[in-house]
């Protein structure tokens, strides 16, 4: 067994892509994990990895986020047939419209915010009164592309992900007396169903600097969905005690290291969305 073992974990998006590295990572690691997406039949087939790698109580649940009716009844889903909770992973998302915000689908742009951002306002609402714990409670939510940087023509996406980090750092400082830590992950470029969107919409929607440099990274394999599912699991885990209201990056951050982890707990403002970046606005010993 390995860091999280005799834990509870639900995790979103966890039929596909970095959701299901997630929880292929958290079994390996001893949890018990609950996967919560859309599409019944991929859930269907990564409970049976899930139960390949550890017999545990594993179980799924088909749910959309964005609507707030079937957040709970995930909830009271979970609450029913686990009797401790230990753990939240946020991962559910999609690109949303591809092209000028002036000229996309504007109700596109809006199913994109309900699902990425509010989806994991919501599963923050619903799940975080039902954590226990000995030591502390996790969460991490997903973040990403245009959190850190601007993001253009892909507005939906990159809004919804800069405000998970935002929302991470409220709730992380909301919740510091009830032993929660709350973090995010930016993945980095993995290769998933939703670079095909780009491809799809073509360089004169995704621009042409992207769309080559989707395909380039697609041809190359990308970064692992794994370094993304160690981050996670390293998050959920006792050894990341104390971390909480971080924007880290699986392929960039040197997380495992200890004193980056330590700088992590002693710094408020490192590894944040604050404006101090040694450029323009610097820091004031």
């Amino acid at each position: 067994m390995g860091g999280l073992d005799s834990r509870v974990v639900v995790i979103t998006g966890g039929s596909l892509g970095i959701g299901r590295e997630i929880a292929k990572k958290c079994a390996l690691e001893g949890a018990t994990v609950v996967i919560g997406a859309r599409g019944e039949v991929a859930l269907e087939k990564t409970l049976e990895e899930l139960n390949g790698i550890a017999e545990k109580p594993h179980r799924f649940y088909t749910v959309d986020v964005g609507v707030a009716e079937e957040v709970g009844r995930f909830a009271r889903f979970c609450e029913d047939v686990f009797s401790e909770i230990h753990g939240l992973v946020n991962c559910a998302g999609i690109y949303g419209p591809i092209g000028k915000t002036t000229e996309v689908d504007i109700e596109a742009f809006a199913a994109a915010i309900q699902i990425n951002f509010l989806g994991t306002v919501r599963m923050c609402h619903a799940f975080a009164p039902l954590l226990v714990s000995t030591s502390r409670k996790k969460i991490v939510n997903y973040s990403g592309g245009g959190a850190a940087g601007p993001f253009p023509r892909f507005s939906a996406y990159a809004t919804s992900k800069a405000a998970i980090v935002r929302f991470t750092e409220n709730l992380s400082l909301e919740l510091s007396d009830e032993d929660f830590d709350v973090n995010c992950i930016a993945p980095g470029f993995v290769i998933t169903r939703l670079h095909q969107d780009t491809i799809n919409a073509g360089p004169e929607l995704a621009t042409d600097a992207f769309y080559e440099n989707t395909k380039k990274q697609m041809e190359g394999g990308g970064v692992p969905a794994e370094k993304a599912a160690d981050l996670t699991a390293f998050l959920l885990s006792d050894a990341s005690n104390g971390i909480t209201g971080k924007f880290l990056s699986a392929p960039w951050d040197a997380w495992e290291d200890e004193a980056f982890q330590e700088r992590l707990r002693r710094d408020k403002d490192f590894a944040t969305l604050r404006r101090i970046d040694d450029k323009t606005f610097f820091k004031r010993e």
